[in-house]
């Protein structure tokens, strides 16, 4: 039994999510902690909103509202989509919290104290007109490396360089087109040049753990050299820096306006991994009021955070899409390590391409997106899960397609598990009693064997979190029981030899009931429809410490209902 921790990326909530979210790193994070959890691992699953960024800022002036305004509205949609799509969160809280706040505040103090934090006078942009300091994504500019209009200022989408300040050619106000000076200001920097060398063996390490792109482009930041990144902003939306404790605890001066200021999303919202364990331990989900988060604790689960974080032995897999890469390889094991606090490091972090939308990019910003819950209602959550899983951008860019959509669901979903579990179900209600049992020894060699395969494949591919992989495992296994239908035709031999018709029965059941523990992890409501119909859902209500991702023998069946109709619905065109 092992500690799994399963850290999620952290969606800024500026607008609606779409299934290029789904596909980078919400539904591999599921699957992956619903596997544990059948393995019987101690699994704690931790995300929450990113409600400081930039991006909720910018879409607060363009509406004229507070930041809060769109904070509140868009995690609580976030949280109705998640439950809709059956993520299964041990905890999804937002940055906004107190909590978070302090252990923000106590990571940032513990790098000052050890060294790894100075101050630095810079440049930024400002705005006269405006009278104030801009943030990144309020200033664009012609790119000064490919010469491309209406960039970022701090990466150009057209060649890929990140920016410097001052890199931009005729910075101007997203908000107002006016041009923007640079004038000086204080901040805090990470001093990642003192941590590059311990940086180096622990990615080192991870040669073979992570994916060969993802390792391969950590190495190359490494080779160019870290350079200090600033962690503070000129904003008034974010975690406040804790001047009273610097002052009267250190002898490093505060940086100039410090209460104007806020520490920089980038080293405030990876933190909220640590501080959403730390919540998730003290249970704050008050149940009695209005929820503002998700929680959930399993059977047998520790509740000391301390034991995903400051044990050895734990295992952490954090999943994100590949623009937050660096964020996640590099500069948070480097917070973890300067703090000396003997944090755990993150173990295999799982990133993933870009899913596509038919074509073109996805953007929330720029309307470019499906609507999530239509697409569950059109085909059902379960069958888009499917699908998602079917298209993973695991290695290389993936493209949401509704027609390829429709023929997935047609063509391998209903065609196999759909048509297995719909014509065994159906011949068993119409031929034989709800109770079936037969003795282990009369189980065919080939059912046992390509099951044990199944399950061996299975957790082999989901433990290096290879998903779509692992999911054509199950089909093949869907794949084998059709075929096994088909050659013993025992619509014929029902007639002729009832009792070995029956034992063959027995034989299906075995298969569908292990199908539908195997497909938990991608299609828990089916799954748990099979096992409801075979009355097995005891099968995957897991616990720590059970294993329950191994082949089942049950072979004593007490038939609960009649299947009415086939658990997909086919798409006509």
């Amino acid at each position: 039994m092992k500690k799994i921790l399963v850290a999620i990326a952290w969606p800024y909530v500026n607008g609606d999510l779409h299934p290029g979210h789904l596909a980078g790193y919400l539904l591999p994070a599921d699957i992956f902690a619903r596997f544990n959890r059948l393995l019987g691992n101690d699994v704690l699953m931790v995300s929450g909103s990113d409600c400081h960024g930039t991006p909720i800022t910018l879409e607060a002036e363009k509406r004229n509202v507070s930041p809060s305004v769109i904070v509140d509205t868009y995690h609580k949609k976030n949280m109705d989509l998640f439950t809709y799509f059956n993520l299964e969160y041990n905890l999804y809280t937002k940055t906004t919290t107190i909590n978070h706040q302090e252990v923000v505040q106590k990571l940032f103090l513990d790098l000052l104290r050890n060294g790894y934090i100075f101050k630095k006078t810079t440049v930024q942009y400002f705005s006269s007109s405006e009278n104030r300091f801009l943030p990144d994504r309020y200033v664009q500019g012609q790119c000064s490396y490919c010469k491309a209009i209406d960039q970022r200022s701090d990466q150009c989408e057209s060649c890929g360089k990140w920016l410097d300040v001052g890199d931009l050619i005729d910075p101007y106000s997203k908000l107002t087109g006016d041009a923007l000076s640079l004038v000086d200001t204080e901040h805090y920097f990470l001093d990642l040049k003192k941590l590059q060398n311990r940086l180096i063996p622990y990615v080192e390490e991870k040669k073979d753990i992570w994916k060969d792109w993802v390792y391969k482009e950590s190495v190359s930041w490494l080779d160019k050299g870290l350079e200090p990144r600033s962690i503070t902003r000129d904003l008034d939306w974010g975690v406040e820096i804790p001047t009273e404790i610097i002052e009267s605890n250190f002898d490093i001066d505060l940086i100039k306006d410090s209460e104007s200021k806020r520490f920089y999303v980038w080293f405030e919202a990876v933190v909220g991994y640590l501080s959403a364990s730390v919540e998730w331990s003290q249970n704050s989900c008050d149940k009695s009021v209005p929820k503002e988060c998700l929680f959930l604790r399993t059977e047998g689960q520790s509740e000391n955070w301390e034991d995903w974080w400051l044990n050895k032995y734990a295992e952490q897999y954090y999943f994100l899409g590949q623009d937050n890469l660096i964020f996640h390889c590099l500069l948070w094991p480097a917070q973890l390590m300067g703090t000396g606090r003997g944090y755990q490091l993150p173990y295999n972090v799982v990133v993933n391409k870009f899913m596509q939308y038919e074509g073109g990019k996805f953007s929330k910003s720029k309307g470019n997106t499906v609507d999530m819950r239509a697409l569950g209602e059109e085909y059902g959550v379960d069958a888009v899960r499917f699908y998602i899983s079917t298209v993973l951008p695991q290695n290389k860019e993936s493209n949401f397609d509704r027609k390829i959509l429709e023929s997935t669901i047609n063509d391998r979903l209903i065609a196999n598990i759909g048509n297995l579990v719909f014509r065994v179900l159906k011949f068993q209600s119409n031929n034989f009693d709800k109770k079936l049992s037969k003795d282990f020894s009369s189980i065919n060699y080939d059912v046992i064997k390509e099951v044990e395969n199944c399950y061996q494949k299975t957790e082999s591919l989901l433990s290096k979190c290879k998903f779509t992989e692992s999911l054509v495992e199950i089909e093949k296994l869907g794949d084998f029981a059709n075929k096994y239908f088909n050659d013993t035709e025992i619509w014929k031999l029902i007639k002729e030899d009832p009792k070995k018709a029956e034992s063959l029965m027995i034989d299906f059941l075995i298969i569908i009931n292990n199908i539908a523990t195997l497909l938990y992890p991608y299609m828990p409501e089916s799954s748990l429809k099979i096992k409801s119909y075979l009355n097995t859902k005891e099968d995957i209500y897991y616990s720590v410490g059970e294993n329950k991702w191994e082949p089942n023998w049950r072979t004593h069946f007490d038939i609960l209902e009649k299947i009415k109709e086939p658990l997909f619905k086919k798409i006509v065109d």
